[in-house]
């Protein structure tokens, strides 16, 4: 049989690590070595639409389509003489109840701190007379001048001003207060600063090309101008990023998300920044998962403490996140899984020393251990080594089984 030939292929991969089986290759034809069993059940399925079946012959109640018979495959098991288990290094291990620390390690990535993040508009209309940033990655401290800019409206703001500070003796004490406040607060609002109008109040000289300095120290990650450009309060001229505080992203996976929580225990190893183990938690858990990925963003902060100098946005750290213990939980070694796709299964040696495939539902996985949530019992044993011979042998004889019969002339429907 051809399944039997594939299982000889199959083998033949082992061969190195049991060279017992060499000798016995051919026996693996012997019924009397392997043989597989299958519970089989005659069902009738309509070919047009097949979640239509029935236990007898009949039509279609929606199409009228006559039902046409298939064999279904209720259970595959495979029998293997202790001899050839032997040869093949079949091992298994007990299905029991355990306690499993939530435990999760990867790797995080250094990232810009978003709430540190400072953008710079015009407050006015007009021209950039100078630009003294002229690159992304420079960085500015606080006060450096950033831009010069011509403004008309602010030209005229300052007229405004010096003509109320002309003619503020006409009033009394309590009105020149407050038409001196408002001729500054104008100013500070059109993008003048404290010690700008002070000056202009004292020389009473017009400012035609004010200066704008940096509101914070920090790294430019955004330059939108050149110099020379008509800019408008809707310009974000640049985005100015404090670097002393970033913080670490990473990406975990969906099934490890029931038990992530704020302030959740992290350890941090990055030797660039002299963190070794360093023990923080959980910043922030992000409120979507990656329709990719099918990953949630967990964001970790750095320690204020630590000496950021020498981080770049990119860098990798090691992290580890704990979630407490999941008591009395029904586990298998990790190697004992067959992951076809998104599912798992499982090869379960029954009492009488014959094996089935068993699909099965993981939750939790730490280390060398897989929870089981549905699919199992305790006390069952899976098969640890091994198991994806058997598991080919029985996928063989299964896919066979399940050929559907020819489903007649389309036109029919």
């Amino acid at each position: 049989m051809i399944h039997r030939y594939l299982l000889v292929a199959l083998l033949a991969l082992q061969l190195a690590v049991f060279p017992a089986v060499a000798q016995d290759m051919t026996d693996i034809h012997d019924h009397e070595d392997i043989v597989v069993e299958a519970e089989e059940e005659i069902q009738y399925v309509c070919p047009m639409h097949s979640h239509i079946v029935r236990d007898q012959p009949g039509n279609c109640p929606i199409c009228g389509m006559d039902l046409e018979p298939q064999v279904m495959v209720e259970e595959i098991r495979v029998e293997v003489s202790g001899q050839m288990q032997q040869n093949l290094g079949i091992t298994t291990a007990v299905v029991d109840y355990d306690t499993l620390w939530r435990y999760y390690a990867t790797i995080a990535t250094v990232q810009w701190n978003d709430n540190a993040r400072m953008h710079v508009h015009p407050r006015a209309s007009g021209w950039l007379e100078a630009l003294n940033v002229r690159s992304v990655g420079e960085r500015v401290n606080k006060g450096d001048k950033l831009y010069e800019i011509y403004s008309r409206d602010l030209v005229v703001a300052q007229q405004d001003f010096l003509q109320t500070l002309d003619a503020i003796s006409a009033f009394n004490n309590i009105q020149r207060e407050r038409l001196i406040r408002d001729g500054k607060l104008r100013l500070k609002l059109l993008g003048m600063n404290e010690a700008q109008i002070e000056t202009l109040q004292k020389s009473k000289e017009l400012m035609y090309e004010v200066a704008v300095y940096a509101p914070q120290s920090g790294t430019v990650t955004a330059l939108g101008v050149a110099e020379g450009m008509y800019v408008e309060p809707g310009t974000e001229v640049m985005t100015i990023t404090a670097d002393n505080s970033m913080w670490l992203i990473a990406d975990v996976p969906e099934r490890y998300s029931s038990w992530l929580n704020v302030q959740a225990p992290v350890d941090v190893t990055l030797a660039q920044a002299g963190l070794h183990e360093y023990e923080t938690e959980v910043d922030y858990i992000y409120p979507e998962l990656d329709p990719v990925a099918r990953t949630q963003r967990v964001r970790i902060m750095l320690p204020k403490e630590s000496d950021q100098s020498n981080l770049l946005v990119g860098m990798q750290a090691n992290v580890e996140l704990y979630g407490g213990p999941k008591r009395e939980v029904l586990t298998v070694p990790l190697e004992s899984l067959i992951i076809i796709g998104e599912k798992n299964r499982v090869i379960v040696q029954r009492p009488d020393q014959s094996f089935e495939q068993r699909d099965v539902h993981v939750g939790l996985v730490v280390g060398n251990q897989a929870e089981i949530l549905h699919g199992l019992s305790a006390g069952e044993r899976v098969v640890t080594s091994g198991q994806f011979l058997l598991d080919s042998e029985a996928s063989l004889r299964g896919s066979r089984l399940r050929q559907p019969q020819p489903a007649g002339d389309a036109h029919a429907h």
